[in-house]
């Protein structure tokens, strides 16, 4: 078997058409590997040729005349060896009707048939294409996607799946494995130098002066209402669309959370409804950036400082979000991210505050650690071994290995944000009119992270069907989330009942989450869309 890699006519439709969103990637690996050479076949130059001067099937078609000019540069090129299928002969010969049953052929299939076992043939072992799903069947053949990088390549042709498509997931390569093998190696486990080289280099990327990191997104929630010293008594005001460690944090200090509605378009805090809610114990605001687009921020800071308020942003979904081109991190007095696994980069667990405050981000670091002025690398390096209990705190620490997890992590994080957004982007074109599927408005002034794509359901068969059939066929949508004020706790602890933010309640009842993560292929994104037409067309 030859090593060359063979390109599909996709690489090469999307390559020529500048307007697809897939352009970049397609010149990006061309030009990148052109000096190893490639196969292409006959059938794929008539392919190219049927699509790309079709108004119906490319954003940017080429006329005939172009379309030919094409042609004939690739074939010209001495990097690219055209291999002939010779159609007629191929399809009588060797097309037999066992191809037809093992590999599930339908008359739209015969190309790409024809196309592997032009490759068997000829001993190719590997096609890259935009379309996993077509030559995945074929045992002889591995299928690579060319946005990914050679390490992640020939493991994700093998694992993709259209049975068992989450909504989120981590994605991880070797080095990810080896900085964590790495730091397992090395003296320290945990309170080690990893942890301040996270700290640091999130602080950096974010433009914040000071990070602390903990062992979940729900700890640095709790982490910062302990900071700014919330208590029995006091009031923070925070959002229903939200995971419920959001309020819960302010419940664990003897606090009261208070529950303003969230705008129907974007379902982020309402700033109006804020205004309504503050009282003379209202101590903080915690404003949740849901699904990964950044709030309103400038309104927010403005009530705010007017009724003396602590900012508190809870961007667990929007690490690498900005507003109105700052950074998260740098528009609220605390910041909180979380490194789950289905978030924007992952620890396993993990989570992190970023501040200006250096007070704040002290009293963050001792309350992680049982309320002790000092940890045990710090004694070591004074070579002492006393230390005091300044306060009640618990045990928040992350580990060295997840920190190194981490850093390696944030090295791609741009990539994986770039993934995100161009999922979205693909999912936004298909619903544009597409009745019945309504996306989340995206604020001009936000650049969204995409940790969730939440689509409204409004019409028949409604959300919870929907929900149910995508289910059955292995996509694993969500709902985030039931508005935290339903959950019995919370009715029971503080007498909350229905109506109390209608806005939200009414939005619960019709959103979906639809899959998205750097990880997933395009022809994943392709089967959820087909799938919600099957449902509504019946």
């Amino acid at each position: 078997m030859t090593d060359k890699l063979f390109l599909d006519s996709n690489l090469f439709i999307y390559a020529a058409d500048k307007k697809s969103l897939y352009h970049d990637a397609s010149v990006s690996f061309i030009k990148d590997h052109i000096r190893n050479g490639f196969f292409t076949a006959d059938i794929c130059l008539v392919e190219f040729y049927q699509v790309i001067t079709d108004g119906r099937k490319t954003r940017n078609p080429l006329s005939p005349e172009q379309a030919v000019v094409f042609i004939q540069k690739l074939c010209d090129a001495p990097e690219i060896e055209v291999l002939e299928t010779s159609l007629t002969d191929v399809f009588n010969e060797k097309v037999s009707q066992n191809h037809i049953i093992t590999y599930q052929i339908t008359k739209f299939d015969i190309y790409d048939l024809l196309i592997a076992l032009c490759l068997k043939e000829h001993q190719v072992e590997n096609i890259v294409t935009f379309n996993l799903k077509d030559f995945v069947k074929y045992p002889w053949l591995t299928a690579i996607d060319p946005r990914l990088r050679p390490v992640e390549r020939k493991r994700n042709a093998a694992s993709i799946s259209f049975q068992n498509i989450p909504y989120g997931r981590q994605s991880i390569d070797e080095k990810d494995v080896a900085a964590v093998c790495s730091a397992l190696r090395s003296d320290y486990l945990t309170t080690g130098p990893k942890i301040p080289e996270f700290e640091k280099a999130v602080a950096d990327y974010k433009g914040a002066a000071h990070a602390v990191a903990v062992s979940s997104g729900t700890a640095a929630l709790h982490c910062a209402m302990y900071a700014i010293g919330i208590g029995p008594g006091d009031e923070v005001i925070v959002p229903p669309m939200t995971f419920a460690a959001t309020a819960n944090c302010v419940v664990y200090q003897g606090g009261t959370p208070i529950f303003a509605d969230v705008d129907p378009d974007a379902l982020l805090i309402d700033p109006e409804s804020v205004k309504q809610k503050i009282t003379s114990r209202t101590k903080a605001l915690i404003a949740v950036d849901y699904a990964g687009q950044p709030c309103d921020y400038d309104r927010l800071r403005e009530i705010c400082s007017a009724n003396n308020l602590i900012l508190v942003a809870d961007a667990c979904h929007s690490l690498g979000g900005q507003y109105k081109g700052r950074n998260m991190g740098t528009l609220a007095d605390l910041t909180i991210f979380s490194f789950h696994p289905v978030k924007p980069i992952t620890t396993g667990e993990g989570g992190m505050i970023v501040t200006h405050n250096p007070e704040l981000a002290e009293r963050m670091r001792i309350f992680r650690s049982h309320g002790i002025t000092t940890d045990y690398r710090q004694r070591e390096a004074q070579g002492s071994w006393f230390y005091e209990m300044t306060d009640l705190g618990f045990n928040y620490r992350i580990t060295d290995f997840q920190c190194a997890m981490g850093l390696s992590q944030l090295k791609k994080l741009p990539r994986f944000l770039a993934r995100r957004r161009e999922i979205a982007a693909f999912y936004d074109e298909a619903f544009k009119d597409r009745p019945g599927i309504v996306p989340l408005t995206v604020n001009p002034d936000a650049k969204h992270a995409y940790h969730l794509y939440v689509v409204k359901v409004t019409a028949q068969p409604g959300r919870d069907e929907l929900f149910r059939r995508m289910r059955d066929a292995g996509i694993g949508v969500n709902v985030h989330y039931v508005p935290v004020h339903f959950h019995p706790f919370y009715r029971e602890r503080f007498g909350h009942e229905k109506g109390l933010c209608p806005v939200a309640e009414a939005a619960y009842g019709q959103i979906l989450s639809l899959p998205v993560w750097p990880g997933m292929a395009d022809d994943q994104a392709e089967h959820v869309l087909n799938t919600i037409q099957s449902v509504f067309v019946g």
